[in-house]
Formats: structure tokens, sequence, C-alpha cells
């Protein structure tokens, strides 16, 4: 068993000390699910591994590069390394103290990526087979109230995963395989991970019983289980249901992408977007993905929670066909105006320019301004004629599919208060009067003064001839 707890330390990986939420900007470099592939790209080791004993890190790194292009070198790089792995004898996956889940993972992927002419699937078969057990299950689950492994649904689900998609298990095998999953499930449709134990937060393959019966999901769909079959309903009801809630606790990006695969191969189109969007929430600044159950290491990037999800990023669900594709994301609205203190009348210039998208679609943008008019595009003007409080509400459209364009919108409210200057034509009548009130009270003063000077004119008159 694989430790969640195993300390994360990729080559080139920088520390990461917050999460981003589905609000938050990403450099485009390092957005959506081309910033998750260059993760995997950079953090790469020359061997084409991502740290010892952690082959089942490689296997999702590996195949998720692969999906995005089968030409890929450094998927390539990492396949080379891992059928190496699978085609030692002294692997320390394989023998008495080893475990199925590990290098199931690495078979799954090295089958499903066509890479089958590198690995002697004899042996690995062989090698594989022994780890399964008289109940059918696949040991490799250590479980420290028996002190020692045991058979575990996650150890039986990468098993059966790999071995089925080599085509290489014995149809008695596979049987028996199933019939000890199908005895792990609760009454609520959720999964065990052993006969006694729900669930262990440090096994990094299924740290939760999200992620366990996501992954039991997974195996029996390969076996050709549909939808209609109660125990997936009822599996998939428990998932649709539990899910939503577990998410929103915030980090647990690996069991989102795990959920969005067993939503994917049953056709739950509603489900499988939830799921992607909360994955597009949970990804880091350096563009990799971590999950919360990886105590020591969250919030800092590891190949194992990234190449996971950028593989639910990419694959398709069960009926759909050709190349992969992705889910579209949808595009965060963001928008400031100048000035920031506008008065009636005057021109107000938005700007939307910071809006973005996290799969680079082409944006729309459409106005309200509150005062019942509207406008498009990214960088409107718009004058209010009367004073009050309005609400500028910004709807950005991006132009993705699967489901199909998506939107966001942003609101804010602006203040416009009443001018404070005067305009010209009542300046000249304020200046028009003044010189009439000047006018008429040195009229006033002229009259004031001739009477004056006429009274004592008479009177000097007076007393002379006296």
């Amino acid at each position: 068993m694989i430790l969640a707890t195993s300390p994360v330390t990729p080559p080139t990986s920088p520390n990461i000390t917050t999460k981003h939420s589905s609000t938050s900007f990403l450099p485009a470099q390092s957005s959506g699910l081309n910033g998750a592939l260059q993760w995997l790209a950079s953090n790469q080791s020359s061997s084409g591994s991502y740290g010892d004993y952690r082959e089942h890190w490689a296997a999702s790194a590996a195949y998720a590069l692969w999906l995005n292009n089968s030409s890929s070198a450094k998927a390539e790089l990492s396949y080379s390394y891992l059928a190496k792995q699978l085609n030692g004898s002294s692997t320390w996956f394989w023998g008495t103290y080893g475990e199925a889940d590990v290098p199931g993972a690495v078979l799954l992927s090295i089958a499903s990526s066509s890479h089958l002419g590198l690995v002697n699937t004899t042996a690995a078969t062989a090698e594989l087979l022994q780890f399964q057990q008289s109940t059918g299950g696949f040991k490799g689950y250590y479980d420290p109230n028996q002190a020692q492994t045991v058979t575990s649904s996650v150890d039986t689900d990468m098993a059966l995963l790999g071995l089925i998609n080599s085509n290489s298990i014995p149809i008695q095998n596979r049987i028996f395989a199933v019939r000890y999953l199908l005895s792990l499930q609760n009454a609520d449709g959720s999964f065990n991970l052993t006969s006694s134990s729900s669930f262990d937060p440090i096994y990094s393959l299924a740290p939760d019983p999200i992620s366990i019966t996501s992954l039991t999901l997974l195996a029996l769909r390969s076996e050709g289980f549909t939808a209609d079959n109660p125990t997936i309903s009822n599996a998939l009801k428990f998932l649709s249901k539990s899910a939503a809630a577990y998410f929103d606790e915030n980090g647990h990006v690996y069991s989102a992408a795990m959920s969005a695969l067993a939503f994917k191969a049953y056709d739950q189109p509603d489900s499988t977007i939830n799921a992607t969007l909360y994955i597009f929430s949970q990804q880091n600044s350096d563009g990799g993905f971590s999950d919360s159950s990886r105590s020591t290491s969250y919030p800092e990037s590891n190949a194992l929670d990234t190449g996971w999800a950028s593989i639910a990023l990419e694959t398709q669900s069960s009926e759909e066909g050709g190349a992969p594709s992705t889910i579209n994301s949808p595009p965060v609205a963001s928008f400031s105006f100048t000035p920031q203190a506008p008065t009636v009348g005057v021109t107000i210039r938005f700007n939307a320019s910071m809006s973005h998208d996290f799969d680079a679609d082409q944006l729309s943008y459409i106005w309200t301004f509150g005062d019942g008019s509207s406008a498009e595009g990214v960088n409107p003007t718009h004058a209010y004629a009367e004073a009050g409080n309005f609400t500028v509400t910004l709807t950005t459209l991006d132009s993705g599919t699967n489901p199909g364009p998506l939107s966001d919108t942003r609101s804010l409210a602006i203040t416009i208060r009443q001018t404070t200057v005067q305009n010209s034509s009542t300046l000249l009548i304020s200046t028009a009067l003044l010189w009439i009130v000047a006018g008429t009270i040195g009229g006033l003063a002229i009259i004031g003064i001739a009477f004056y000077l006429g009274r004592r004119s008479a009177r000097s008159s007076t007393v002379h001839r006296a």
C-alpha cells in the first residue's frame, strides 16, 4: 500500500500555499487542462518517473500526456520506465509484500495507451494474479487492525482494470473478482474498502468513500455493467448525492476526478459537469493539482492528482467516439470603470478585459447599466442623465462546446452624483445680474452725493448773506 502521507517532492515543483477558487485568476500559461499538462511535462524526471515507489503516479501522468498527444515524447519516456518496472521480477510491488493496486494501475495505463508491446503480458498477468485470494479479491491493503495485508476493493478494482484492458484475465478469475466487489456494497449504494473498513484516509488511491465507489464503478463498467443495473444505479445515486456535499468541504480534487470518470462511464452528463467544474476550481497557481487528503503535501501539486484530474478533463463518456474531448469550463466575468466618482452627464468608460476563460474560448460581453440602457463589447461607454444609485451588470458568454456555451455574471453598484459645476449660460446670467446690481447701487450713490453737495451749497450761501 502506498500511503497518502508519503512526502511529495516532484523534481521542480514550487511550493504552493493557496488554493484557487472558481473565480480566481490563473496565468494563461498555467490555467486549465493545458496548465496541468505543462506541469506534468515539466515535473517529470529524466528517467520518466515521478519519484521512487510512485509508479502509479507515473501511470496517471503518462496516460494524461498520451491522451493529449499520442506522439508525446514525455509520455513515451514514462512508458519506457513503467514497462521496465512491470517487466522486472524484483520490482518492489511484486512478491510476498507487494500489492495489486500499483501494478494494476501501471498495466491499465500501458494497455489503454496501446503500449502493450513494451510489456511481457504473460509474466505480468501471472504476477498480478498471485494477489487474488480465495475470496475473489486482490490483496495489497495493509490492515493495521489485523497487522497484515488483506484484500480490498481498490486493489481488486485496479487489478481488474489492468487485466481486462490488457485482455489477459481468465473468465473465472473475473467472475470471482466481481463477486467480491459486489459483496462490499453498502445499503446506501457506496462500496467499502474492505469487509471491515469503509475507507482509509491515508490510502493514496482510495482516501474516501467517494473515490472508492467511483473506482469500483469503473471496474464494474469494464465488466459490462450498465446504469440500469440496480447495483450501479444505487451507487450512482450515492455518488451524485454525496459527491456535491463532499466537494463543498474543499480540496478533494482526486475524488472529483474519479467521480467525473465514473459519471462519464455511465453517461451522467449533469453530474459530470458538476464534478468537472469543481476540478477546475481546485487548480493550483502552478497548473497542477493536489488533494487535501495528502496531508503532508497539500496544497503542493503532485503527479498523481494532476494526472487523474487531467484524465478526467480529457476522457469522453462511454458512448462517445473519436478523439478525447474536454468539458467546457465557464468564463469568469470581471470589469472596472472610470472615473470612480462620476456625475450626471459625464462619460463613463467600462473595461471588461480582465474577464477570462480557462479554455481560452472567445468571449462575448453584454452590459446593462441599470437605467434601462444596454451595450455590448469589451470597452463600452455610458453617461447617466440623472443622479442616483445604479447596478451595472456584465454577462460574459464563451464560445465553448460540451455541453455548450457557458456564461458568468458580475454586478457592481455605481453612484451618480449631481454636477457641482454651473454651466456657461448660468454664469452669463449671474454676471449680467451682478452688473445690474452694481450699476443700480452706483447710480443711487451718485444721486445721494449730488443731493448732499446741493444742500451744502445752499446752506453756505445763506450764511454768507447773513
